[in-house]
């Protein structure tokens, strides 16, 4: 994702300018393409269906799974960062066939937006936090980039599903006030609980003296009232862009977080991981964790996402990972770029990555990091682990982004 501009606000997306608000260059020298390490995806590989044919980016997907109305729950719910009648909204869809189709059902709309709105996050309480009981979603999205002002994560609920939405309070704020000429925002809200029972918020934090990008957490006992940011990750060198936190709990009750770690000189944004015991505290904030990588060297750059899924036969079941753009061991974009995703049987996402065909396939997948393209791809299991759900974007890096779904049969 390039740097925000006021093309953004326009588009309800981010336009190029010279750093990723996560991170690095918005230009990498294009390598070539190394030979096959992927097994080939087929000639007419799917590239799904369309969520709906409207601009649409920074996909999040979910099951309902906690609601009090049972007939809630098993749902799949996504969202996408869209446009309506010229304005950034957060468009609301849901399946009942477990992804095989999706409808329009809610809408996500604040005058705010129209200073810029970016990289929403959706999220299901699993358990009730303050007066909000489990199965309540919460959607949160970064605003503000077009203000001379400090950006917010503003969080918004909603009790019915997805269906009607209400404001409810801010999971950061930029300690400076946002400009255009330098990294300066807040991005990239993701939700999660801690063992503590607390509601965690991780984001994207440009605003501390001495850091070009920070990933911070915030934590909150009823998702009103929230902390002082603490720091997770933050580089030795004060170029040093993590960003793009994914965190999820493991059956163990240890926590695994993904992300990029870019820098504001030359490109990198390698996919690293970190491991909690707690989901609050990663150990040194300077110290990047490990690259997932498999046995050949292939690793991802840019905009990781990842899940955890159960599989028969697999003790600690399966964790799936996904990136923008696959490079192989010497850092040339690998032949299955835009159509591999990686898996790992190991307890914690320890030892080598398994590189397999995703479910859906860009036809000419970027070389270059750009805010459409295969960028930040949710990965939804079934219940079961059998099938995994994704939605990928696709398109320019303009208007004509859209957001595709599909599904295949998942294999550790």
């Amino acid at each position: 994702m390039t740097h925000r501009t006021g093309i953004f606000a326009a588009a309800a997306l981010c336009a190029g300018l010279i750093l990723s608000a996560c991170g690095g260059s918005s230009v990498i020298a294009t390598t070539p393409t190394s030979p096959a390490t992927t097994p080939p995806v087929a000639a007419g590989a799917p590239r799904g269906t369309l969520l709906a044919d409207i601009f649409g980016t920074y996909p999040r997907l979910i099951r309902q799974s906690h609601h009090q109305n049972a007939a809630l729950n098993g749902r799949l719910v996504a969202s996408i960062s869209s446009t309506e009648n010229g304005a950034p909204v957060g468009g609301i869809y849901a399946s009942s066939d477990d992804g095989k189709s999706f409808s329009r059902i809610g809408v996500i709309a604040d005058p705010e937006f129209k200073q810029g709105q970016c990289c929403g996050t959706l999220y299901e309480l699993p358990v009730k936090i303050g007066a909000l009981p489990a199965g309540t979603l919460l959607y949160s999205t970064s605003v503000g980039q077009e203000r001379n002002a400090p950006m917010e994560n503003r969080i918004y609920q909603s009790a019915d599903g997805g269906v009607t939405w209400t404001y409810l309070s801010l999971c950061g704020k930029g300690r400076i006030a946002k400009n255009l000429k330098d990294p300066s925002g807040i991005w990239e809200p993701e939700f999660g609980i801690a063992k503590s029972g607390e509601l965690v918020c991780y984001y994207s934090d440009e605003t501390l003296a001495g850091h070009s990008q920070i990933l911070v957490e915030v934590t909150s006992r009823d998702a009103v009232n929230w902390s002082a940011p603490q720091t997770v990750v933050a580089g030795d060198d004060p170029n040093a862009r993590p960003g793009m936190a994914i965190v999820r709990q493991l059956p163990s009750g240890a926590y695994l977080m993904t992300y990029e770690n870019c820098y504001g000189g030359p490109l990198d944004c390698t996919v690293r991981a970190k491991r909690s015991t707690d989901g609050i505290n990663w150990g040194a904030a300077n110290d990047p964790g490990f690259r997932l990588e498999t046995a050949s060297g292939q690793f991802f750059r840019h905009a990781p996402t990842f899940a955890w899924t159960p599989v028969a036969g697999q003790p600690n079941g399966m964790l799936i990972a996904i990136g923008q753009i696959l490079f192989d061991k010497n850092g040339a974009v690998d032949a299955g770029n835009g159509k591999t995703m990686f898996t790992n049987t190991s307890a914690d996402g320890s030892g080598p990555w398994k590189a397999v065909a995703a479910p859906l396939a860009i036809p000419s997948p970027p070389s270059a990091t750009n805010w459409c393209q295969n960028y930040s791809t949710p990965l939804l299991p079934s219940a079961d682990g059998k099938t995994l759900t994704i939605l990928q974007s696709d398109g320019g890096a303009d208007t004509s982004c859209r957001t595709r779904f599909g599904s295949a049969a998942l294999a550790p």
